[in-house]
């Protein structure tokens, strides 16, 4: 990736001379070309030099057991203690691989490339309804894939390599530190001064491209793998695999997933396999099964944005997980709780129970929805659009539509009902049936009266209709349409382009969400709202809004209850002493 014409020199008898001393050979030195200005020959010892080699200014190298071959290596690079560095024909250094993410026998592969973005690799696996736009996207990724290939490897500036044992068809990016790596092949590490990526001890990668920021470290496998801005991974094991940004993934596996933004595995024991997952959360022991023994591995799990599991939670999939799900125990039923968001699924007695709306009042939701614009790791130029607002239109359409179903499934309050209601394969109490109505509507007021307090009215902006999550992206599906239309007839040809249209979406993204608002308030009252009514609507939702912080507030207080406090002070002698060492270290 270098990003200016470098100039280069034959070296002279006399550089070579000194190289030689230094334990240097080459099998033509006529291809080993040097900066015109800043080689220092003395700082290139115990190295052989096959095919065409460029070395820039400044640069270290040291050690090499084998050699170095077909490689240009940039101003102040340090290469030391490596087997072999080489680019074997010609390569397109990993651009271009294909992913069977999802699906593990291939029906909703991607085409990775190093500009990928989350909302693109998105549209292509998910949107094969419209196979003209996925046939559009994978032209996108094997044009790109042709533009970079070369039969010659590049390391940038100020990047080092040590220790490492064979790195064979890869490109490496400016400052990238790679320390330890047992073997890369065939990949490309993005890399910047201001968004350094780290590759350490005994990684192996295969067929890979890696973005700007990211840690790959302690053992980690990698094969056909798509490695997005600021993820963190360690002792991962993981084929046909996307992790976009600010991913964390360690001492687990992974087959066959697209990890959207802020997906989290940090536990052994832990397997995340041919699923969608966004904002998740996986506990220790976390399992899921994507096949029946008639049909083989074909099934997928779509968990949507900010699912939990708990630990030794299972789910044999199909399955859907709405949006904030928690999930308790094993589920053998394929539930789908997409219409139900912000629920408790809970196993008891071999069957799914589903808590609607429970987690509304969890603390630890309020607490996940701050930190995770807080843990945005990325700096520089941010390739994925992501959206962090709570209160949006792709939630609230939910509220509502799981506000109109519990009706139904309630029946009119003066004929009393059974006490356990089933819905799609699940068990629904009446009384959580009842709660869950309560807080989906207070939730929905907090909603508008959050949406319509930012943006405003444009002529040129409508949101009324369905809304969807693309990869961390709320955005209407009408917008959505557009640009898949646009990219049928041929008018978005290009990934800058896509990008693009992405970004505009998300640059309105207030406008979008305040035209959709006001269009629920006229939904509700059957008429186009007045500006008055939609500060009814405000004053409303600000009051349930305050209600629903108190039943968080409350949760949060059992963390401080007299069970929490066990272990702390421990050589106390007083109450006092030991609710000091508590209070110092959890708080008030």
């Amino acid at each position: 990736m270098q990003k200016e014409e470098k100039k280069y020199r034959p070296l002279t008898s006399q550089e070579v001379a000194i190289m030689t001393t230094n334990g240097c050979k080459a099998d033509d030195w006529s291809k080993v070309l040097v900066s015109t200005e800043g080689f220092t020959p003395e700082n290139v010892c115990r190295c052989r030099f096959k095919g065409d080699v460029r070395i820039g200014a400044g640069v270290t190298i040291k050690d090499v057991t084998s050699f170095i071959a077909n490689y240009e290596i940039g101003d102040r690079v340090k290469i030391v203690n490596i087997g072999i560095l080489e680019t074997k024909g010609t390569t397109s250094f990993g651009n271009g691989s294909e992913v069977a993410v999802i699906n593990e026998n291939g029906g909703r592969s991607i085409r990775i490339f190093d500009n990928l973005t989350v909302q693109a690799a998105y549209m292509c696996a998910l949107y094969r309804h419209r196979p003209v736009v996925v046939e559009r996207l994978n032209a996108m990724a094997e044009a790109h894939a042709k533009e970079v290939s070369s039969t010659i490897g590049t390391i940038g500036n100020d990047a080092r390599v040590c220790d490492c044992k064979i790195i064979r068809n890869v490109r490496i990016g400016e400052a990238a530190e790679i320390f330890g790596a047992s073997i890369l092949q065939n990949g490309t590490i993005l890399s910047s001064s201001v968004s350094r990526t780290e590759i350490g001890v005994d990684v192996k990668m295969y067929d890979f491209i890696v973005q700007d920021g990211s840690s790959i470290d302690n053992g980690s496998l990698l094969r056909r793998c798509f490695v997005g801005q600021s993820v963190i991974i360690e002792n991962l094991t993981a084929t046909d695999s996307a992790l976009f940004a600010n991913s964390h993934m360690e001492n687990c596996e992974a087959c066959s997933i697209f990890a959207g933004p802020f997906t989290v595995s940090h536990h052994s024991s832990s397997l995340l396999i041919a699923g969608l997952f966004s904002f998740f959360n996986a506990g220790s022991g976390t399992n899921q099964s994507n096949h029946l023994f008639r049909t083989g591995a074909v099934h997928q799990g779509i968990h949507l944005r900010g699912v939990k599991f708990g630990s030794n939670a299972y789910t044999m999939l199909p399955c859907c997980n709405g949006a904030f799900t928690i999930v308790l125990g094993r589920h053998r039923n394929h539930a789908d709780t997409d219409t139900f968001p912000y629920s408790y699924l809970v196993e008891k007695e071999g069957d799914s129970y589903l808590m609607p709306a429970r987690n509304l009042t969890s603390y630890g939701t309020v607490r996940d929805l701050a930190k995770w614009a807080k843990r945005d790791k990325r700096r520089g130029t941010k390739r994925d659009n992501i959206n962090f607002e709570e209160c949006n239109p792709y939630i609230a359409v939910r509220f509502a539509k799981a506000i109109a179903t519990l009706k139904q499934l309630i029946g009119p309050e003066e004929i009393e009902g059974p006490d356990i209601i089933n819905w799609g394969r699940m068990k629904i109490s009446r009384k959580a049936a009842y709660q869950g109505k309560a807080l989906y509507t207070e939730a929905l007021y907090k909603y508008l009266a959050e949406m319509l307090t930012k943006g405003g009215a444009r002529e040129d902006i409508s949101g009324r209709g369905h809304w969807i999550d693309c990869g961390g992206q709320f955005m209407p599906h009408s917008e959505m349409a557009k640009i898949l239309d646009r990219l049928e007839a041929g008018d978005i040809d290009s990934p800058e382009g896509l990008k693009a249209a992405f970004d505009h979406i998300m640059d309105n993204y207030d406008d979008y969400a305040y035209d959709w608002a006001v269009g629920a308030v006229g939904d509700m009252l059957s008429h186009t709202p007045s500006a008055e009514e939609l500060q009814e609507v405000i004053r409303l939702g600000r009051e349930y809004a305050a209600k629903i912080k108190r039943f968080a507030d409350k949760d949060r207080e059992k963390d401080f209850e007299t069970v929490s406090q066990v272990g702390y002070g421990i050589d106390c002698l007083s109450e006092e002493e030991r609710l000091a060492d508590f209070r110092a270290v959890r708080g008030d």
